[in-house]
């Protein structure tokens, strides 16, 4: 299976998971750091059920030394950094126009990070693709008024997260240029845990995390958030995989594909679904983001 293929297959399974993240976080979690806690504990999870297959099929866990541990810590403790603020962010804005800019702006990070930090640059085929992608990005993300204050508040929850998540991406795949692939997901996962166990100092957080009976509506999501998280953990692997073998900026281009997933799955619930999750559409907002779709589409072509 090639790259492109894993790629866009784990961004569906993502949107899978983002679509239910949203509708978690609106309605029955109140606090986003218990959901970002959960989603790094299952990262934790996999270093455990990593271990024993790479000692089974013999894949290399290695040691990495001193400098790349940190650099391999560093790349998952900004994951999670950039997780809990698009976890604050999906709080405050609809899913299908957050979303889309957190990944129209991810892998512009990405390209500029991946440049200084790991010498990797795009050849012009390349270019135009990352170009139309994330131009495709933006436009379904696009809220069109006659003052532009609705795209500048996303942009500004949006921006912090993208800067990390990108950090996240350009350092993982400098772990991955220096170690095989299942010693660097070990212990860049063992990173976004470490991160978000300080929070824990707060007598709030300990609270909501420990006492989740206290929170009738996260005991109510508890199989919504385990299909959720699923999906969204057999993206991590697919999207770590793809990366550790190509360039990651394309990669974290082909983000744009999970929002427009995104979109259909918010469509279709909002006319069949709206107790699920319902989002305000219209013939314009919908023909805007069938242009989008189709510019994403374009630029999918020129990297094939």
């Amino acid at each position: 299976m090639s790259w492109l293929s894993i790629a866009l297959f784990a961004y569906f399974l993502n949107a899978i998971a983002m679509v239910i993240d949203k509708t978690l976080l609106k309605k029955e979690i109140k606090n986003p750091f218990v959901y970002t806690f959960y989603i790094a504990g299952l990262g934790a999870a996999l270093i455990i059920l990593a271990i024993p297959i790479a000692l089974i099929f013999k894949l290399s866990l290695v040691w990495p030394g001193a400098s790349q541990f940190w650099i391999s810590m560093l790349a998952g403790a900004a994951f999670s950094i950039g997780l809990f603020l698009m976890f604050i962010a999906l709080k405050r804005e609809d899913a299908s126009r957050l979303l889309p800019i957190i990944g129209g702006l991810t892998p512009i990070f990405v390209l500029i990070l991946a440049y200084f930090f790991i010498n990797e640059s795009l050849v012009s085929r390349q270019i135009l693709a990352f170009i139309l992608i994330i131009i495709g990005t933006f436009l379904i993300s696009l809220e069109f008024k006659k003052h532009n204050i609705q795209f500048r508040k996303i942009l500004w929850l949006a921006l912090p997260a993208a800067l990390f998540f990108g950090l996240s991406y350009a350092l993982t795949k400098d772990v991955y240029n220096h170690q095989p692939f299942i010693s660097g997901f070990v212990w860049t996962r063992l990173g976004a845990f470490a991160l978000i166990l300080l929070p824990m100092l707060l007598p709030k957080n300990r609270r909501d995390l420990l006492y989740p009976e206290r929170d009738k509506g996260m005991q109510k999501a508890k199989a919504k958030f385990l299909f959720g998280q699923v999906s969204g953990g057999v993206s991590a692997v697919l999207i770590q995989y793809a990366i550790s073998i190509t360039s990651v900026s394309l990669v974290q281009a082909l983000q744009g594909t999970q929002y427009v997933f995104v979109f259909l799955a918010v469509l279709i619930s909002t006319f069949y679904f709206p107790k699920f999750l319902a989002e305000k559409m219209s013939a314009s907002i919908i023909i805007q983001k069938i242009i989008a779709i189709l510019i994403i589409t374009l630029g999918i072509y020129f990297i094939v």
